[in-house]
């Protein structure tokens, strides 16, 4: 089956015996017995060239899917005994990466010596097979894709601002109807519109404004209002260190901000190599 099977990818009798290292007679004898024990020809033959027959194309299409099925049983095999080594690149957005993955890589590194990590912060769309990366960190809903994706945590997005920039304005607890009083400031990564959606038990509001400043990065945000420049919608993770030492404050606090996904996303044809696993299972584990 399988030197039938090289006798079409390699286009010959003579190309197939030099990829397998027979002779071309013992090719010929070979896809001869195969013929005989399937009962048909898969190759009309002449002198000039070798042409599948339509049971040959289905015969050939069912070899590539069991010789495919063999190499994948043979890189899971191995998996299982290899040491995590090599080069590792992975990609996070910036705000993601700078504060929920780059605080775990230190330990990470420790633990995996024999991994080279090649960790890059992108904000734009990647594409993991053309730009060779193994791990993709995303945040949010997916798009279709033919990237194998696993759920990595869910953290919710609240409202924070500066005491020094509260001082003085009305009270923001359970009331939205002044929010418009305040400069406002919009993540805008995928050129969404400036929205807000709040929820509690009994409603959920949406609240739609003319942002005060936008970026399409959180850590810029954050540090506008670290400033005292308005109110944003932050990750829990980006903000929770600034509200202990008392830089920030949560308002709105009776509301519930959204709630997102993170995902991790790996190429599907590369499969689930020893150094993608250690990763994957260290940072799930942690964040």
């Amino acid at each position: 089956m399988m030197v039938f099977a090289e006798v079409v990818s390699k286009g010959g009798f003579t190309a197939a015996g030099e990829s397998l290292n027979k002779p071309k007679s013992n090719i010929s004898r070979t896809l001869t017995r195969l013929e005989e024990s399937l009962g048909v020809t898969l190759l009309q033959r002449t002198t000039r060239k070798h042409t599948l027959t339509e049971v040959g194309q289905m015969y050939y299409q069912h070899c590539l899917r069991i010789k495919e099925e063999l190499e994948s049983a043979k890189h899971s095999l191995e998996t299982l005994t290899q040491t995590p080594r090599g080069v590792l690149r992975v990609s996070a957005s910036v705000s993601v990466g700078q504060n929920l993955i780059a605080p775990l890589m230190s330990g990470f590194m420790q633990a995996y010596p024999e991994i080279s990590l090649d960790f890059r912060l992108i904000n734009r769309r990647v594409d993991a097979i053309e730009e060779n990366f193994d791990i993709l960190i995303r945040v949010g809903d997916l798009a279709d894709s033919n990237l194998v994706a696993s759920a990595l945590c869910r953290r919710h997005l609240n409202y924070y601002a500066a005491p020094e920039y509260l001082s003085g304005k009305p009270q923001l607890e359970g009331d939205l109807s002044n929010l418009s009083d305040f400069n406002l400031l919009h993540m805008n990564s995928l050129n969404n519109s400036p929205q807000w959606l709040f929820e509690n038990k009994e409603t959920q509001y949406t609240h739609t404004f003319k942002p005060s400043f936008e970026s399409d990065d959180f850590c810029v945000i954050r540090q506008l209002i670290l400033d005292g420049f308005g109110i944003a919608q932050l990750p829990d993770y980006m903000a929770q260190s600034y509200v202990a030492q008392g830089a920030l404050v949560q308002v709105l606090s009776k509301w519930q901000g959204p709630s997102v996904p993170l995902h991790t996303l790996v190429p599907s044809r590369r499969g689930i190599t020893p150094k993608v696993r250690a990763f994957l299972d260290y940072i799930k584990e942690r964040v």
